[in-house]
C-alpha cells in the first residue's frame, strides 16, 4: 500500500468512528497495561498447576489442564481464576499511557464488542457521561437468569451513541461460567456460535439469544475495526467468518485490523500477515502504540 493510500484508509476509518459507522472488536492486547496477556498467564498458571503438557504455551490448553487434573471441573477452575486475576486489577483512565478505552468512548458509537472480561470499555463510557449496557454471548447456558442485566429482555432497547452497548463474546468476570477459558470451553463456544447464527435461540421456547439479532445484523453491516489482536489470535476470524459465511462477496465490507510493529518483525511476516487478513477482506494497518493514539486522538 502506498503512503497515500495508506493515509486515505486512515482518513476513511476515523471518518466512519466521527460518523458512527464502526464497531471496535477489543482483544487482549487492548487492555495489556492492566491485565497480563494470554502469553503471560499461561506461563504463570502452567508453573501454579505444574502443567508441563507440550501446549502449555496455550492459555486454553493450561487451563484445560487445571480443570482435568487439579479442580475437578471448569467451575472451580474458572472462579479461581477470576478472584486471583481481577481482585488487583486497576482500571484504565485518560491518565494512561495508551489511553485506549478512553478514546473509543469519545466517538459515538453504539456498539463495542470485546473478547475481554473486562469492565474498562464499559467504565470508561461512563465516565464520558454515557449510558452504556452490557450484555455477553450465551454460549454457556440456556437459562436467561445466568445474566440478569442483559438489555435484550427488552425488544425496544436499541444501542445508540449515548446508550451504547459492550457485547462480551467470551463471557465477564462477574459471572465466571461465561468465561470461553479451556480448550473445551472454546469448542463449545465455536459449534453454539455457528448454530446461533444459523438459529435465533438455542432453544425457541427459552427466548436466549446465543448471539441477539441486533448485535448480528450490526456486525454483518457495518466496518469493523480489530484492536489487540495479533494472527495468532484466531478467535475474532472464527466469529468473522461464521458471520459472513452466507453474505455475497458485494455485501461484504472492508474491514480493518491494527497490528503493531515489532523489534525483530521482519519483512517475511509482515507480507504473510497483509495476504492472510486481506483474503479475508480485513486490510491491515501497522502503527506502534505511540502512532495508533495519535491517529485516532
Amino acid at each position: 500500500m502506498t503512503g497515500d493510500r495508506y493515509a486515505e484508509v486512515w482518513d476513511l476509518l476515523v471518518e466512519d468512528l466521527k460518523n458512527g459507522r464502526c464497531i471496535p472488536f477489543l482483544g487482549a492486547g487492548v487492555s495489556a497495561e492492566h491485565l497480563p496477556l494470554g502469553g503471560q498467564l499461561a506461563t504463570k498458571w502452567a508453573e501454579r498447576l505444574g502443567c508441563d503438557l507440550p501446549g502449555a504455551r496455550s492459555l486454553s490448553t493450561v487451563m484445560q489442564f487445571g480443570a482435568t487434573m487439579r479442580f475437578g471441573d471448569a467451575t472451580r477452575l474458572k472462579q479461581a481464576f477470576v478472584d486471583e486475576e481481577f481482585s488487583h486489577s486497576t482500571t484504565p483512565t485518560a491518565a494512561d499511557r495508551y489511553p485506549l478505552h478512553s478514546i473509543l468512548a469519545n466517538y459515538p458509537l453504539p456498539l463495542y464488542v470485546t473478547t475481554n472480561y473486562d469492565d474498562f470499555m464499559y467504565l470508561a463510557l461512563r465516565q464520558r457521561r454515557k449510558e452504556p449496557e452490557r450484555d455477553l454471548c450465551q454460549w454457556f447456558s440456556r437459562d436467561p437468569e445466568d445474566w440478569t442485566d442483559s438489555p435484550f429482555r427488552s425488544p425496544r432497547y436499541a444501542p445508540t451513541a449515548n446508550h451504547p452497548l459492550v457485547f462480551h463474546l467470551h463471557g465477564h468476570h462477574s459471572l465466571p461460567q461465561s468465561l470461553v477459558l479451556t480448550d473445551d470451553d472454546y469448542i463449545d463456544f465455536g459449534a453454539r456460535l455457528a448454530d446461533g447464527t444459523q438459529n435465533t435461540t438455542l432453544n425457541r421456547g427459552s427466548g436466549v439469544q446465543v448471539l441477539p439479532r441486533q448485535v448480528r445484523r450490526m456486525l454483518r453491516t457495518m466496518p469493523i475495526l480489530f484492536l489487540g489482536y495479533s494472527l495468532s489470535d484466531w478467535n475474532f476470524l472464527v466469529l468473522f467468518r461464521t458471520l459472513t459465511r452466507d453474505l455475497s462477496h458485494s455485501q461484504m465490507r472492508e474491514h480493518i485490523s491494527v497490528q503493531m510493529l515489532r523489534p525483530g518483525l521482519g519483512a517475511t511476516e509482515r507480507e504473510y500477515t497483509n495476504r492472510y487478513f486481506e483474503a479475508q477482506k480485513i486490510r491491515v494497518l501497522w502503527e506502534t502504540p505511540e502512532s495508533l493514539i495519535q491517529r485516532l486522538v
